[in-house]
């Protein structure tokens, strides 16, 4: 199945537009087949204004509708033979005597069912059939759990199907309740298809039709067996792909989960230095605008480290320039598109991604090592928040009151001792106080300390880096040990750069830790917060 996204109903209405005109200019004595209700309508006034310019000839098509209510009269305001008239036959200059819709006064509905196949065949079939999708997944009046292989029927209408269309009428007692309407079998002979589907009230039934199998519960989705189908739908309609943003004091990582939660795009911008909040979300709103024109996206999730106001999409963070930062407004300003923003913790967003995608475990924590440290609390496979909020900020667990300063305003927080940018501090103090060591030259040779400094100078033998080492999974391991005591998730998972380290680092922390609770590195390394992140917003904005 094809995959149109338009940005709204009338870019929708273009779209279809556009594939019917060229059916026409193709094959000028083509066979349309066409639907009726409120979808088709934008299709029908594009057609009308490319008729009326020269664009396009209908005096020789040909067009068969889905279906008809029965019983009603034709010229009933409420029948569907008005409603072509009225939305396009009268506008168009087309043979009235080419146009084909189900006798909805015949006194033998059977019978107008079969004459009704038979003629669709004297004609050649249908070369292009327009269909729209009800919210419980019919295409025609080819309800739920009706028969799949069936012709042009007379079929009895579901109480949700009499309900929806009561809106058309004076009151739902006046809906007709049976239908005469092409079958599944009937709709599937058509050469090609196009679905329509637009507005949040579809987004649930899409996402059906796409994440679904063939069953009955879902009638579209036996289109999916069809060769040439095309779904267009608007943004609103489509439950789509999901964009994630981990925004970080040296990176910002965006990463694209499609519908089956593939991570299909990945990117990565450096974070603007010296630079404003506004100046941080610019480059973000520039680069998400580019991704959006790429990719159908549904919604965007945004990771971010420090403390965050959800309700009003607020950041404060002591490692970027963020002071009640309105995150979610500078983006949905800047994308200048309509698509829902969601904004977590970027631990919390790691947690999910790897929860979710990764180590896959319903109830764990996450820690992640970087500029600060970061934790992310997953039960029941959601996102613990707290009840301000902000829960998961592990990083500021005192493990020495008299101890360092924090960033934070208090001593002894964990981060200021287990962090990476903890390790930095502790390589280079270790190469002041041991100026000939291998790790003071290795420095010097390479210009900088990161945090796998330590690492590659334990490769060279050097002991004061093995000392450094040593100190800082023990730090590690004291505020391991407490979360665990905390929480008693069924996993830790550590994360952030320095976990690419794997068993180097691993190994001493499951060591010193001394539980039975199982001690993983990240399997999504770098993605998980990005990934994660699109997690939450696909979960968020999914119509439940």
């Amino acid at each position: 199945m094809k995959i149109i996204i338009c940005d709204n109903y009338s870019e929708l209405s273009k779209k279809a537009a556009e594939i019917v005109a060229q059916q026409i200019q193709t094959k000028p004595n083509c066979i349309l087949g066409l639907a009726t209700g409120s979808t088709p309508i934008g299709l029908y006034d594009e057609l009308t204004a490319m008729n009326q310019s020269g664009e396009i000839d209908f005096k020789d098509v040909i067009s068969f509708n889905l279906d008809e209510y029965y019983p009603i009269a034709a010229d009933n305001d409420q029948s569907y033979r008005y409603f072509m008239q009225k939305n396009l036959f009268s506008r168009i200059n087309i043979n009235t005597s080419n146009t084909f819709i189900p006798n909805g006064e015949a006194a033998d509905p059977v019978a107008e069912c079969r004459e009704y196949e038979k003629k669709i065949a004297e004609k050649g079939g249908i070369d292009l059939q327009i269909l729209g999708i009800g919210q419980n997944g019919h295409i025609g009046f080819n309800e739920p759990d009706a028969n799949l292989n069936s012709d042009t029927h007379l079929t009895e209408l579901t109480q949700s199907t009499i309900e929806a269309n009561s809106r058309f009428f004076e009151n739902a007692d006046e809906v007709p309740t049976h239908a005469l309407t092409m079958g599944i079998s009937s709709i599937l002979k058509s050469k090609k298809i196009i679905l329509l589907a637009n507005g949040p009230k579809k987004r649930k039934v899409v996402a059906s039709l796409l994440d679904s199998g063939i069953n009955t519960n879902i009638p579209a989705t036996m289109l999916k067996v069809h060769p040439d189908v095309t779904l267009i739908c608007d943004r609103e309609a489509y439950p789509g792909m999901h964009l994630g943003i981990d925004i970080g004091g040296t990176d910002v990582k965006f990463g694209v989960l499609d519908l089956d939660n593939n991570l299909v795009y990945t990117e990565t911008i450096s974070t603007p230095k010296a630079s404003t909040d506004k100046n941080i979300m610019k480059a973000i709103s520039d680069k998400s605008k580019m991704i959006i024109e790429k990719f159908p996206i549904a919604g965007i999730g945004v990771g971010t480290p420090g403390l965050i106001d959800k309700k009003r999409g607020l950041v404060s963070a002591s490692n970027l320039p963020f002071d009640k930062s309105p995150i979610v407004d500078y983006l949905r300003q800047n994308i200048g598109i309509d698509i829902p923003v969601c904004l977590e913790n970027d631990a919390c967003c790691a947690a999910m991604g790897e929860a979710h995608l990764g180590v896959r475990a319903k109830n764990m924590l996450m820690v992640t090592l970087g500029t600060g440290i970061g934790g992310g609390i997953v039960i029941g496979g959601e996102i613990y928040s707290g009840s301000m909020g902000n829960a998961g900020e592990i990083g500021h667990i005192c493990i020495d009151h008299d101890g360092i300063a924090c960033a934070c305003g208090h001593n002894g927080c964990w981060e200021a001792y287990a962090s990476v940018t903890a390790l930095i501090n502790q390589t280079k103090k270790a190469c002041e106080e041991n100026p000939d060591s291998i790790l003071n030259k290795l420095i010097k040779d390479e210009g900088a300390v990161t945090g796998k400094t330590v690492f590659d100078a334990m490769d060279k033998g050097c002991p004061v880096a093995q000392k450094v080492f040593d100190k800082y999974t023990t730090y590690l391991a004291i505020g391991i040990r407490n979360v665990i005591v905390a929480f008693d998730p069924d996993t830790i998972v550590i994360g952030g750069g320095i976990s690419k380290e794997g068993e180097r680092l691993l190994n001493p922390i499951i060591e010193k830790v001394k539980s039975d609770t199982p001690i993983r590195i990240s399997i999504l390394q770098g993605n998980a917060g990005a990934i994660g992140a699109a997690m939450l917003s696909k979960l968020k904005n999914t119509v439940k």
